[in-house]
């Protein structure tokens, strides 16, 4: 099955990922800013995931959890923001008072059980993490089940500092949907979203 459209993808980019992550402190960053490389853990969300795990080839989609690597960056000159992952850059979202960083991306998706003849198919994925610095990451014992409720703990802000960016931990939820294709050659009809709990820890490697 060839889906190049979809290799900057997370999880139909599965098979290239363990590789980006041994290379990704060789690539250059967008903005003048680097927040940091973070070594993330998507575990899925079972009761929020409405794909069926017979849903062919949507069920590979669906699984008991996966690693990747990836890079956030910003430009402190006019406020872009960025997610780097297999040394393509996504454009994101920085909201500075919850400390989230958030990115979307959508790319055409050749499915088998969709037909080979099938049009229009798509996956979308919203990636949406709060990242923590080091004060506020032992505030919580280092455990993203400890996040107080409505609000961030207690220490400092994460910001630039002597020895690096101080952001230290990153945790947050990837939403997956599969859109179908539209025309009537298309075999599947129904859209779904995969729900998957993300927590991920800073890799301090070449100041990254």
């Amino acid at each position: 099955m060839t889906m190049p459209a979809s290799r900057h993808l997370l999880l139909v980019s599965l098979p290239v990922i363990a590789i980006a992550a041994a290379c990704v402190s060789e690539t250059v960053y967008p903005g003048d800013l680097t927040i940091g490389t973070f070594d993330f853990h998507a575990q899925a969300h079972w009761a929020r995931t409405d794909c069926k795990p017979d849903g062919g080839d949507f069920n590979r989609l669906v699984d008991g959890g996966f690693d990747f690597a990836g890079t956030f960056s910003r430009d402190s000159t006019d406020g872009g923001v960025w997610f780097t992952i297999d040394g393509f850059s996504r454009k994101a979202t920085f909201e500075a008072s919850a400390q989230r960083y958030a990115t979307t991306h959508r790319a055409a998706a050749q499915l088998v059980s969709c037909g080979e003849r099938c049009e229009g198919a798509e996956i979308e994925e919203t990636m949406s993490v709060v990242v923590l610095s080091d004060s506020q990451d032992r505030t919580i014992g280092s455990r993203c089940n400890n996040m107080p409720d409505g609000g961030l703990p207690d220490g400092s802000v994460p910001g630039p500092t002597a020895t690096g960016y101080d952001a230290e931990r990153a945790w947050g939820e990837l939403r997956v949907t599969f859109l179908p294709g539209k025309s009537a050659e298309c075999k599947c009809r129904v859209s779904c979203t995969a729900v998957y709990g993300l927590e991920g820890k800073r890799r301090f490697n070449g100041g990254k």
